[in-house]
C-alpha cells in the first residue's frame, strides 16, 4: 500500500503544498474554507503527518519558550494561570513548550538554547521584566511576543488585558453599592498594569464627581502579606470599601477585615482583579475583574506563530476582562 503524502492531500484539496501544510498544522494565515477542504482531504486519504519530517523540512523545532519568574508562580497565582493557558494553547497546536523560570541570570543556558535553535520563538511575561538577561532576550534576533506591557518600549508585539476601564467599572460598582470612602491597594510601581489600574481607580472617582483622597491609596506588591499590611492601614483611615489590584491582595483584605471584627460586605466591601479560582479561601465569594486567561494564552501563541512564519502585522492585541460580582461587594 502506497504511503499517502502531503502532496496527495494538497492535490485532492485543490491547494498548494504550503497551504496544505499550514492548514494541517493549524498555522495562522489560512482561510477557513481552505482549512476545511484540507482537513477533509486528509481524513479521506487517511493522512498522518510525520512530525520529525515536518520539522526537518521546515527548519523549525515546533517548540516555543515561555519566560516567567519562579517567584511569580510561588507568590501570585497569575503566573500559574498564564503558564497553564499558554500550555493548553501550545498543546492544541502540537507545539512543545519550554519554560524558563528563573529571576537570576541563568548562565549560558538560555543563550545556548537560542543559538542552537531549540525554540522557534519566545513568549515573555511582562512580570519577568527587570533582570538584564531578560532585556537581552527582548533584543534577541528571534520571534518573540510579550504577555503584558513593557514600561518604555512600544516596539514589542504584545497581548495585554484592558486595565483602565475594567478597574473603573469595579470601583464604580462599589460607589453604586453606597460606598463613600473606597480605598485602593495599588500594585508595584514598576509594573504597567499597576499604573493602569490606579488610573482606572482615579477615573471612576472623576466620573462620579468625587475627589481622590491620596491617603486612601497604599502600595502592595501583589502578595498576600502586602495586602494584609495595606488593609490594616486603610481600615485605620476609615474606608468602607477596598479595591485591590489583584485577587491575592483582595483575599488578604477580606481576611484582615474579618480579623478586625468587621464583616464583609456589611462593614467593608472588597473587590479584586484577576478572576482566579480562589473562592475557597474566603467567604463570601470575591467580586473581581476576571481576566480571560485562555484567550490571553491562545492569542499569545497565535501572535508568536505569526511572527515565526513572517505574517505578523506587528499590532498589539488587547483582550477584555469581565467584572464578576460576588458576595464581597453586594449589599445584604
Amino acid at each position: 500500500m502506497l504511503r499517502v503524502t502531503l502532496d496527495d492531500v494538497a492535490r485532492l484539496a485543490g491547494v498548494s503544498r504550503s497551504a496544505a501544510s499550514r492548514a494541517l498544522n493549524d498555522r495562522p494565515g489560512v482561510k477557513p474554507d481552505v482549512r476545511t477542504r484540507v482537513l477533509a482531504a486528509a481524513a479521506q486519504l487517511g493522512f498522518r503527518p510525520n512530525r520529525a519530517a515536518r520539522n526537518l523540512a521546515s527548519g523549525l523545532s515546533s517548540v516555543i519558550g515561555l519566560v516567567i519568574p519562579t517567584d511569580d508562580l510561588r507568590v501570585d497565582p497569575y503566573g500559574a494561570a498564564i503558564t497553564h493557558a499558554v500550555g493548553r494553547a501550545a498543546a492544541h497546536r502540537d507545539l512543545g513548550l519550554m519554560l524558563h523560570l528563573a529571576r537570576e541570570e541563568p548562565g549560558q543556558t538560555v543563550h545556548h538554547i537560542l543559538a542552537d535553535g531549540m525554540v522557534d520563538g519566545l513568549l515573555i511575561s511582562a512580570v519577568a521584566i527587570g533582570p538584564g538577561w531578560v532585556d537581552e532576550l527582548l533584543d534577541a534576533p528571534l520571534p518573540k511576543v510579550l504577555i503584558g506591557s513593557h514600561p518604555t518600549r512600544t516596539d514589542l508585539v504584545n497581548v495585554t488585558v484592558e486595565n483602565v476601564e475594567s478597574t473603573a467599572a469595579a470601583v464604580t460598582h462599589l460607589f453604586e453599592q453606597g460606598c463613600e470612602r473606597v480605598g485602593c491597594i495599588a500594585g508595584r510601581a514598576d509594573r504597567v498594569d499597576s499604573r493602569l489600574r490606579l488610573d482606572g481607580y482615579r477615573l471612576a472617582h472623576k466620573r462620579a464627581g468625587r475627589k481622590v483622597d491620596r491617603a486612601l491609596i497604599v502600595r502592595g506588591d501583589y502578595s498576600r502579606a502586602s495586602g494584609l499590611a495595606a488593609t490594616d492601614r486603610l481600615l485605620d483611615r476609615g474606608v468602607d470599601a477596598i479595591f485591590a489590584s489583584n485577587d491575592e491582595m483582595a483575599v488578604a483584605a477580606v481576611w484582615t477585615v474579618t480579623h478586625r471584627g468587621l464583616r464583609v460586605p456589611r462593614d467593608v466591601k472588597v473587590a479584586g482583579f484577576d478572576g482566579l479560582s480562589i473562592d475557597e479561601l474566603i467567604e463570601p465569594t470575591l467580586t473581581t475583574v476576571a481576566q480571560p486567561f485562555d484567550q490571553i494564552g491562545t492569542t499569545a501563541v497565535d501572535l508568536l506563530e505569526a511572527e515565526i512564519y513572517g505574517i505578523a502585522d506587528g499590532r498589539p492585541v488587547v483582550v477584555e476582562p469581565t467584572l464578576h460580582v460576588g458576595g464581597s461587594s453586594q449589599n445584604l
